[in-house]
């Protein structure tokens, strides 16, 4: 859940874990473990996800340019 994007918080809280760091460190141990291809799909998620932030803004721009272009119709 962590690698997919949740917090530590909400993880622990879901699998009824009182701490977070203990989520956090077998994230990290699991990162560890998995070596240098883990830290290659992590970089590639956090590309994918800013990728996704700059396409959703855009669309916000494009849905705002239609609503005033639309008004002079």
């Amino acid at each position: 859940m962590l690698l997919d994007g949740h917090s530590a918080k909400s993880v622990a809280e879901r699998l009824g874990i009182t701490c977070p760091t203990i989520v956090r460190r077998w994230k990290q141990q699991q990162l560890t473990a998995a070596g240098p291809v883990a830290d290659a799909m992590d970089d590639r998620v956090k590309e994918l996800e800013n990728q996704l932030r700059r396409v959703e803004r855009e669309r916000d721009v494009l849905k705002k340019a239609l609503i005033i272009f639309g008004r002079n119709e």
